[in-house]
């Protein structure tokens, strides 16, 4: 097949909802997981936790469909009769992402720190998953090479060892050009999480019914405590406090919802609203499951209490849980790619503007302007005929005709009717809309600038875990402060900018169900802001003193 061809192929949406689903909860679903029995253990694992939970996947959920149209709203061309007049062209892949989406909203300044604030959480996130990786192995590593005495957990050469191995064999996967391609590496993802928690909760149903050897504690507050696992509210509000970065940072994959939107294919609002629906309920199911149980797993533990890895609470030498532990190695290991893709793209959009960036793209469209000519002399076949032939799937013609939702499509209207205010406001949007938009192509198409940037973001983050003996400080940092700035306020807030923008450019006229939606949806968005905002000052500190008086405490 001739070159252009299938760089057709690859500008077109390929993406299911099947694909979507597994991409998502891939980036969703992992080691985070397995601090959900801690925050049950925490809040009441009888009714406080399940309905944080719930409320948690709810505006999670809520964010995403934000996120979705400030993202759509953000790459709309300035002339949208060229798309009315073809609406085959609605098949081709998306552009949106998330640092152009916060630059058409807020500006430029905006630009550049929703860029460092998603890099910033996949790049620790990858860290983090790696030192989680590292502990995953060291019964393994351990039974072949003994650590040093005194060792205990933590970094030794051997783990490391084992770490950077396996990051050596699931590099290529980080340098592929989209998700779409990784919608099988996905389903592997879930099917050994799922293990993971068919794991740990079959031993603490074993516990519940006293098959499991309990640790005894001659201490009777200690036996009580042991023997009261479940628990319907929290002891104090500093649990809650402590609890709720878990609970948020089990739902954070907001650094590829844009991605995958990208490419889903006919990206309609009822199948984009199936395609989250789908992800973020069983999701929830499953947290639940492994939180319960988790949890309850406290009867059995020595003081009668859950660490923030509840497979550190089973015996290492457990088969049932060294199965587990294998498994979640092997979640971890192919969720990296989900977490260094939003991160590598980043950066080569970042080296780009640079010199040595664009000389290495200039390379690559050499390579490819001189391939091309090689097609067009060698295919005889297509040349004489003149025309290519173009096969559309029956579901994506069919559904043309939808594309035009308020998720999907704004109307081209007249601003001429606008306040001079509004008209000026327009005049700088439309400003920093161009100066964003790149200037000819995706970078990210140079082969070569992938797997510099990828090869950069994915082993400066093993070697940060190589040092690292715990990763406990940043998750607790990460999930109280970027990313609810992440999943929640920079979506809601560009929401309300761009989503008010259409309204005041006639987009959304008085009256109707659409302007209820409208209206709705804007009440719902800054109900967000006006929690999250508060809620991340709150955890952020919270998350600080806790740093800190574990420091004093280390101290003495």
């Amino acid at each position: 097949m001739p070159r252009h061809h299938s760089e057709q192929d690859e500008n077109k949406r390929q993406g299911t909802i099947s694909s979507a689903r597994f991409n998502l909860l891939s980036s969703m679903v992992g080691g985070g997981s397995l601090s959900l029995p801690l925050a049950f253990h925490q809040t009441g694992n009888m009714f406080m936790a399940p309905i944080l939970l719930v409320i948690t996947s709810v505006l999670a959920q809520q964010s995403i469909y934000f996120l979705v149209k400030a993202g759509i709203y953000s790459t709309e061309q300035r002339d949208m009769s060229d798309n009315h007049s073809d609406p085959l062209d609605n098949n081709k892949k998306g552009t949106a992402s998330y640092e152009n989406m916060a630059s058409q909203a807020f500006g430029a300044k905006a630009r550049v720190l929703s860029s460092v604030l998603v890099f910033a959480c996949c790049f620790f996130g990858t860290a983090g998953y790696a030192v989680l990786l590292r502990d995953m192995l060291e019964p393994l590593v351990d039974s072949v090479v003994t650590p040093p005495e005194g060792t205990g957990g933590g970094p030794t050469f051997s783990r490391n060892l084992a770490m950077l191995s396996v990051i050596l064999f699931v590099s290529p996967l980080c340098i592929m050009k989209n998700l779409t391609a990784l919608k099988n590496v996905g389903a592997a993802s879930m099917l050994s999480v799922a293990t993971v928690g068919l794991c740990v909760a079959y031993r603490s149903i074993e516990c519940q019914l006293g098959f499991t050897e309990q640790h005894g504690n001659h201490n009777n507050d200690n036996n009580e405590n042991s023997e009261s696992s479940m628990q319907a509210f929290p002891s104090s509000m500093k649990m809650v406090l402590d609890a709720t970065p878990l609970f948020i940072s089990s739902y954070i994959c907001h650094f590829n919802v844009l991605p995958i939107h990208n490419e889903l294919r006919c990206p309609t609002s009822d199948r984009v609203s199936k395609w989250v629906r789908t992800s973020m309920w069983p999701a929830t199911l499953f947290y639940y499951v492994i939180g319960l149980t988790g949890s309850l797993y406290a009867k059995c533990t020595p003081i009668g209490e859950i660490q923030g890895n509840i497979l550190l609470d089973f015996d290492e030498d457990d088969p049932l849980l060294l199965l587990g532990r294998l498994c979640l190695a092997m979640t971890i290991t192919l969720a990296f790619p989900m977490l260094v893709i939003p991160a590598r793209d980043i950066l080569v959009r970042a080296m780009a503007g640079t010199t040595c960036g664009r000389r290495i793209i200039a390379k690559g469209a050499q390579k490819s302007s001189l391939a091309d000519v090689s097609d067009v002399m060698f295919s005889d076949d297509e040349v004489s005929n003149g025309l290519t032939e173009v096969h559309f799937e029956h579901m994506e013609v069919a559904q043309t005709t939808h594309l035009e939702e308020p998720l999907l499509a704004m109307e081209s209207r007249s601003i001429a009717t606008a306040p001079d205010a509004m008209r000026d406001e327009f005049d700088e949007f439309d400003e920093n809309r161009s100066t964003s938009r790149p200037s000819g192509g995706d970078c990210t198409d140079s082969r070569l600038l992938r797997i510099a940037a990828a090869l950069s973001v994915f082993w400066s983050a093993a070697l940060v875990a190589c040092s690292v003996s715990s990763i406990d400080v940043v998750w607790d940092l990460l999930g109280s402060s970027f990313s609810i700035m992440m999943a929640f306020i920079i979506p809601c807030g560009a929401y309300l900018k761009l989503a008010g923008r259409k309204r005041f450019f006639n987009q959304v006229s008085d009256g109707g169900a659409s302007f209820r939606k409208w209206m709705v949806s804007r009440t719902v968005a800054w109900f967000m802001v006006m929690v999250f905002i508060p809620l991340m000052i709150i955890s952020t500190a919270n998350a600080v003193y806790n740093t800190l008086s574990a420091s004093v405490d280390g101290g003495i």
